[in-house]
């Protein structure tokens, strides 16, 4: 097994679209942690407002955008990691130098999710680094804070594994992309607002996205947003989510012909 991991960390490594991926959210967490807090703390003294405000909004604004587009892009290095052996039609080549498929597909979803954590670490250092440099003695780095971001570190492993099995099910990272994207953006929200529109709205928001924002927004206690899902069911759900996706890719690609 260790062989598989180390041949998958060096697929990965010997490539450039792993660090291209990382770029965007850890571009807007930096420049949400160089402005937001500055920004809003100069509207704050402008309004005499309480200066706790200004925290808040650069914590949400700043972070939550960040991290938002973190575990969107760690959902889109899944499906192309995972995605890309069936695009360039090497998986063959790799599932007849191991000694199983199982190998191959485990090593390969754990490297994935390592670099999915990866890419939430980065992204919140950064982040919390430049909010620490700019926001001065108005910035604090609460436990509630703490606790939504090592939360949003384990989402991103998780929408990675799903983009990864998002690949294996579909055995196209183009086609997995385009339906993360497309599901991620506009997807799940024209969803909930069907079910909304037949009364089904509760249902709603146990959808994936739904169940992410939901683990991060209300990880801290005295987080109760109740147009999200509320912890347990809200990691929970996006856990079952999680081990839907994987059992149903991992099922397929053990089964499936390959060329």
């Amino acid at each position: 097994m260790t062989a598989l991991l180390t041949a998958e960390f060096r697929k990965v490594t010997t490539l450039r679209f792993w660090w291209m991926l990382g770029l965007a959210p850890l571009i807007v967490g930096m420049f949400g942690g160089a402005i937001t807090l500055p920004a809003t703390g100069a509207f704050a003294n402008e309004l005499e407002t309480d200066s706790l405000h200004p925290n808040t909004a650069a914590a949400l604004l700043g972070l939550g955008v960040a991290l938002a587009l973190t575990v969107l892009f760690a959902a889109l290095f899944g499906a192309i990691n995972v995605g890309t052996e069936f695009r360039y039609k090497t998986l063959t080549t790799t599932f007849l130098t191991a000694r199983g498929r199982d190998g191959v597909i485990g090593a390969k979803l754990a490297v994935t999710a390592a670099f999915g954590f990866l890419y939430g670490l980065v992204v919140a250092v950064a982040s919390v680094a430049l909010l620490l440099t700019f926001g001065g003695e108005s910035f604090e780095m609460s436990g509630t804070l703490l606790a939504m971001l090592s939360v949003a570190l384990v989402s991103a492993a998780l929408w990675a594994l799903i983009g990864g099995s998002v690949s294996m099910l579909t055995g196209s990272s183009v086609w997995a992309c385009v339906i993360l994207l497309a599901w991620y953006i506009v997807g799940e929200v024209a969803l909930r607002s069907i079910l909304s529109g037949v009364e089904l709205g509760s249902i709603g928001g146990f959808l994936p996205v739904s169940a992410t924002l939901g683990t991060i927004a209300n990880a801290a206690a005295g987080n109760e947003l109740d147009a999200l899902p509320l912890w347990p069911a809200a990691p929970l759900t996006l856990l079952l989510w999680t081990v839907a996706f994987v059992a149903g890719g991992w099922a397929l690609t053990r089964q499936r012909d390959i060329n």
